[in-house]
């Protein structure tokens, strides 16, 4: 596994104080069992992807985690009820400034875990891609049942049977992922999203964050409380939500013109190589004037231009 520190400095991830190696192997079979010499256990689950994500609602309140190599944007509410596709491919919710979207060709197995972090021991479960990144991570809440997550486990572990995941190097993309460019749009190097986000932070700036990957896209409102930064990360923390940016992004900054209800707003988003948008901000409902009045800042110092 490559990096999983992205994922383990998420606040408020620590699961009920009752130890949970035993609990969450109870039951399994010892072939899906996996412990490492730090002491972590992975559990392989099967690769019924509805029955799976559909079942994680009894839990209670969770983290839901999306990344990419540049962000990581974590919410924390109980697991919403998706609605699938007709042909099973893709699943999501949308409820005013949340979403959530899958792709589920570019899932390729599951893992459920009991591991140490920075903050003490966490459970939950991470999706892998076929290269073997966890691109998506579930963690218990202090709210969460971790006995009916065991028995989630359990239900959903591995049994020999499943089919070689069909994910290749040619699997496309989940479709949000535009790289078309919007007419009026600005470009800037990258590590002036650093400037933005500590700036938006300082302000106090309601943002609604988007951050995608090949398999999923997550969109939430960041009401920030605490920035931070350290071990190469930038992190916005707040009650429900928290959105981790890398200290030194690459590819390209795009600011990009819009509308909502009739009002000029301006988009910003972070482009990677291959042109995909991998992170978008833009102002929460309550924020708009700010956050126009931040963007027109930021034009004028950088490229001596008003908007």
């Amino acid at each position: 596994m490559k990096n999983r520190l992205h994922f383990n400095r998420g606040p408020g991830l620590k699961s009920p104080g009752q130890p949970g190696q035993d609990l969450l192997t109870e039951g399994v079979l010892d072939a899906n069992v996996e412990t490492t010499p730090e002491g972590d256990v992975r559990v392989a689950l099967w690769r019924e992807w509805r029955a799976m994500l559909d079942d994680l609602r009894s839990v209670g309140p969770v983290w839901t985690m999306v990344r990419n190599g540049h962000s990581v944007l974590a919410v924390q509410d109980p697991y919403p009820e998706l609605i699938y596709a007709a042909d099973q491919q893709s699943a999501g919710m949308c409820n005013g400034e949340r979403s959530l979207t899958y792709y589920f060709p570019a899932w390729h197995q599951a893992v459920a875990f009991d591991a140490n972090c920075c903050c003490g021991r966490i459970h939950g479960l991470e999706i892998e891609n076929r290269k073997g990144d966890a691109f998506h991570r579930i963690c218990l809440t202090k709210g969460s049942n971790l006995g009916t997550f065991a028995e989630w486990v359990q239900m959903h572990q591995a049994n020999g049977m499943e089919t070689e995941a069909v994910a290749t190097d040619e699997t496309p993309l989940l479709p949000l992922f535009s790289t078309a460019l919007t007419p009026g749009t600005l470009q800037f190097p990258p590590e002036l999203l650093r400037t933005v986000l500590i700036t938006a932070a300082h302000r106090e700036i309601q943002m609604i964050a988007r951050v995608s990957n090949e398999g999923m896209s997550q969109t939430a409102r960041i009401e920030v409380l605490k920035a931070s930064e350290a071990h190469g990360w930038l992190a916005l923390s707040g009650n429900q939500g928290s959105l981790y940016v890398t200290s030194e992004p690459t590819g390209t900054l795009l600011l990009e013109p819009g509308t909502i209800e009739g009002e000029s707003l301006w988009r910003l988003s972070l482009v990677g190589q291959d042109r995909h948008r991998l992170l978008r901000l833009q102002a929460g409902t309550d924020s708009r004037e700010a956050w126009n009045q931040l963007i027109r800042e930021i034009v004028l110092c950088t490229l001596g231009q008003e908007l």
